[in-house]
């Protein structure tokens, strides 16, 4: 038997294992199936100059921007390997998150559905379809689950150390500019995108140019001033903003330093500009021990403001994540949100998904936890 046949019949039995995950999806401007489009479809440029596939894949880079031109790292031996695995329906190195949320077969949610949403044609991608940015620390506020790479705060007052360097010059950001006219969308995070002065040179680019990409942006909901206004009435913005509660008690107890009533006027500024522009407006929720208690009426929140919100699962630090708690914690947080869940039901409308398949997540989290405690 041909090694080729071989290997067909294992990514046959690899796709079978994922058939209620493709079930779906939409492949009708996909020219193959993979997996996860991210390495055919996206650079993640982060603080320390590497080039990743995605916001997850810490371990494996595809390159680094103080070594390699992003020519080289697009079309490098690197990210063609996490191509080649994810086209053959195995997780590739460093695709450990995607991998843990698999692993009870629930796909709900699933991080890797966001690179779905880019037509993918026959051979090599000649371009990147979306760039994201996280390459600054520079933020004014000191989230409890957060740290100095992320805060510049954090890093001078909680950490006591030296800023970190800029390793961003502005030639490489001005080097950027042949890959724009490509980019369907380019995400900013950070820190706080809108303090970030790097990010001011692709926007004055994106205007000169007069490219109008998806410029999305998560932010920590405390910039609205005549600078950041003039740019979403310059360039079509979508903004997701990251809350983490729905009283005051839990966000400024969470997210330190910032003022609950500025954050709730400014999301729904944001709300009403992205509806005016038809752009997308969005909530994120980082769900920790903190907040789960909250979470369902976030999501309720998001519904009154006719917007999806969105859940990212805090492990670090590990004594702040839900998916880190021992099983007998873990459980107390299930039962507790077994309680809620018929109130939920016929409340939630849009964001019902997003708490039961979270709900979800979790029962089976446990069930997990209670087996490898009986092996």
């Amino acid at each position: 038997m041909s090694a080729q046949i071989t290997g067909q019949r294992l990514t046959d039995q690899r796709q079978a294992r994922f058939a209620t995950y493709d079930a779906q999806r939409n492949f009708g401007d996909k020219a193959y199936k993979s997996l996860c489009y991210a390495p055919h479809t996206t650079l993640y440029f982060d603080i320390a100059g590497n080039a990743r596939v995605c916001c997850h894949n810490h371990s494996f880079p595809a390159g680094n921007i103080l070594h390699q031109s992003i020519d080289e790292i697009w079309h490098g031996a690197r990210i063609k390997a996490l191509r080649q695995s994810l086209e053959q329906y195995e997780f590739g190195k460093g695709c450990d998150f995607c991998a843990m949320q698999a692993a009870d077969n629930w796909f709900a949610n699933m991080s890797m559905r966001r690179f779905d949403d880019y037509p993918i044609a026959p051979g090599v991608p000649e371009w990147p379809q979306q760039m994201e940015f996280s390459i600054s620390n520079a933020c004014n506020l000191e989230c409890i689950m957060c740290a100095g790479i992320w805060s510049s705060a954090i890093r001078a007052r909680r950490e006591k150390l030296p800023k970190l360097p800029h390793l961003y010059s502005r030639e490489f950001m001005l080097s950027l500019r042949k890959y724009l006219p490509h980019l369907k969308r380019i995400k900013f995070l950070g820190g706080e995108p809108f303090l970030v002065k790097e990010y001011y040179l692709i926007w004055d680019m994106l205007i000169e140019d007069k490219l109008t990409p998806d410029c999305h942006v998560t932010t920590n909901g405390t910039q609205l001033g005549p600078r950041v206004k003039r740019l979403l009435e310059a360039l079509p913005f979508s903004i997701a903003v990251s809350l983490d509660g729905t009283t005051k008690q839990t966000v400024e107890r969470i997210r330190v330093n910032t003022d609950y009533d500025t954050q709730i006027r400014h999301v729904k500024y944001f709300g009403a500009y992205a509806k005016e522009r038809g752009t997308s407006f969005s909530l994120t929720f980082c769900l920790m021990r903190q907040n789960w208690h909250e979470f369902g009426d976030y999501c309720a929140f998001g519904d009154e403001l006719d917007c999806s919100v969105w859940v990212n699962t805090v492990r670090h630090p590990p004594e702040f994540g839900i998916y880190t708690m021992e099983l007998a914690d873990l459980r107390e947080v299930v039962r507790g949100m077994e309680f809620e869940a018929p109130r939920l039901e016929g409340r939630l409308g849009r964001n019902r998904n997003v708490w039961f398949a979270e709900f979800e997540r979790l029962r089976r989290r446990c069930a997990s936890l209670a087996a490898q405690q009986a092996a």
